[in-house]
């Protein structure tokens, strides 16, 4: 036995992406169609920017000028450290030839002094600027970098392998940059993609039914068109929560599609097969009835009629089970409808059923 679901669904490619451009410009290329078949990273239109080539150029130049700054500055930094060394060694020499001799003036030791500072000052400069310099460089490395993600921009490439669902422009089509007010799918996009190898079935599954649902249930797709054919799956994934306007829960099954024969959009009946008890003991639904005081089967006793009290599981089918109350070898009338009263002594006859 199990607990079998039937419900409507919808078929959705397994990915699906709208394309939007990030510059403006004019399209200068579009090189596919709706219902090519396209890889990641395929370039599907060109945009034209010329301008941006300009200051590409521009930046490249500015980069290449900052670069020489640099090195000038660095040739600065050697040249100011060659001098602060000589004038340190001057200053020493100096101080040991005048040193308790008196050879060298005290004026001369204070301008040698003045030397020596001077040139540890220019080295500091020198640094200052070199440090300026490499700063420069970087924020014209970085300009030169920025304007060259805006012109790889300037080609729309494909996200994924799939098919080309949508396309809305056309060469020389002007297309502006997306911005935060029209990236809405599908609004002002250029193309749509769609990976559809593998399709997405989407279904609800109401509240009372929720907690048999399972990751593996067996499902059994029919989409609209195939004069009833079906395919089988299993649920995939649901969503572990409940639409608090419908109280269902979206359940996804996950189709191969690698022939491509199920489209998205698609309209579909999906039968789950949900909570399967094995080796049940089950009756007709008609042979099992209920009033007040519970469920019950009319059994044979020594020829005659007598209720019997069970327990019962699942109902599908026109089949009912028994989960507790009956035993396999306890023989049951088929219906309990029209039955004689209980103790009616009776001749039983045994059916066997399909």
């Amino acid at each position: 036995m199990a607990q079998h679901l039937q419900t409507n669904a919808t078929l959705e490619a397994f990915e699906e992406s709208d394309l939007f451009a990030n510059v403006s410009g004019y399209l200068s290329d579009v090189r596919v169609d709706i219902g090519d078949h396209v890889k990641a990273g395929q370039v599907l239109a060109v945009i034209d920017v010329p301008e941006m080539k300009q200051e590409l150029a521009e930046a490249e130049a500015q980069l290449e000028s900052k670069k020489s700054s640099l090195e000038s500055a660095r040739r600065q930094i050697d040249h100011n450290k060659a001098n602060l060394a000589l004038q340190n060694t001057l200053l020493k020499d100096r101080e040991q030839l005048g040193e308790g001799r008196g050879f060298i003036s005290d004026r001369t030791l204070d301008e040698l002094h003045a030397n020596a500072d001077i040139a540890k000052a220019d080295l500091g400069v020198a640094e200052a600027n070199q440090a300026l310099s490499a700063n420069q460089v970087d924020v014209a490395a970085a300009t030169v970098d920025k304007i060259k993600t805006l012109l790889a921009y300037t080609q729309i490439v494909a996200p994924f392998d799939g098919v080309v669902a949508r396309r809305q422009v056309n060469r020389g089509d002007l297309v502006q940059g997306a911005t935060a007010t029209r990236t809405m799918p599908s609004a002002g996009s250029l193309f749509t993609v769609q990976r559809i190898d593998i399709i997405r079935v989407f279904c609800d599954v109401p509240e009372n039914d929720v907690p048999h649902l399972h990751v593996g249930d067996p499902a059994i797709v029919k989409p609209s068109g195939f004069d009833g054919r079906s395919f089988a799956g299993k649920v995939t994934r649901f969503s572990l929560r409940l639409d608090p306007e419908t109280r269902n829960m979206r359940t996804e099954i996950d189709l191969p599609n690698s022939e491509e024969q199920l489209y998205p959009g698609t309209y579909a009946e999906v039968s789950l097969e949900m909570n399967r008890h094995r080796d049940a003991l089950t009756l007709p639904t008609t042979a099992v009835s209920s009033d007040g005081d519970g469920n019950f089967v009319y059994t044979i006793t020594n020829d005659r009629i007598a209720r019997l009290a069970v327990t019962t599981g699942l109902n599908d089918n026109g089949r009912i089970e028994v989960t507790a109350g009956l035993s396999e070898e306890t023989p049951a009338v088929a219906s309990v409808k029209g039955a004689p009263l209980p103790g009616t002594v009776v001749q039983p006859m045994v059916r066997e059923d399909p």
